[in-house]
């Protein structure tokens, strides 16, 4: 039954990844066009005096939105910073239990931000809220593009709990660690070898 369970959230979380991939590239693509509105707005006050592009309100826009789609991908490639010099001179069971615990206080922090998210975002929308600049955006729409970053964002945390969980309890260490644990300097030369390779 957990070996079930272990498979089918493996290829749920396949699906997670590809989607955590792609929301990272369009949030790579959004920070390129902050790239060019912010030549354009240079080039337009150098050459005309003045400018109609307003970058500086876009770009903060774009630089939260693109945050949040990344969060996702920077987990599930195990990129967020950790301090693991005593964690991997730990036992793997060990290592496996605390990995569970972070990842458990992570989705407890996802459920609040999320929850203050998607408040803020109703009450902008509801309340018809519209940014106090030239453009006057309807500022649920930044909101609401920043929020679905989020909400991916902590169903990934959540899936990836239940699998480490679901790997603790059916005792596959390894597994564990294949899933959530942080890579040692080897490993991390052997991923970046591969990477090279191909």
């Amino acid at each position: 039954m957990l070996q079930q369970i272990n498979s089918s959230l493996d290829r749920i979380l396949v699906g997670v990844d590809t989607g955590s991939l792609w929301m990272a590239r369009a949030g790579g693509l959004l920070i390129l066009l902050t790239v060019g509105l912010v030549t354009t707005e240079v080039l337009s006050r150098q050459f005309f005096g003045r400018s109609g592009v307003h970058a500086t309100e876009i770009t903060g826009y774009i630089m939260a939105i693109s945050s949040s789609w990344a969060f996702a991908y920077t987990l599930m490639r195990k990129a967020h910073i950790r301090i693991d010099a005593l964690y991997l001179t730990l036992p793997t069971s060990v290592r496996s239990v605390l990995d569970l615990i972070a990842l458990l206080s992570l989705a407890l922090f996802c459920v609040l931000v999320v929850g203050a998210a998607f408040e803020v975002t109703q009450l902008s929308f509801t309340g018809g809220a519209r940014a106090n600049t030239p453009l006057g955006t309807p500022i649920w729409i930044p909101q609401l593009l920043w929020l679905m970053g989020l909400a991916w964002f902590g169903l990934a945390v959540v899936l990836l709990s239940l699998r480490v969980l679901f790997g603790l309890l059916s005792g596959n260490m390894e597994d564990v660690q294949r899933i959530a644990g942080s890579p040692t300097l080897d490993e991390q030369v052997a991923e970046e070898n591969r990477e090279t390779a191909s």
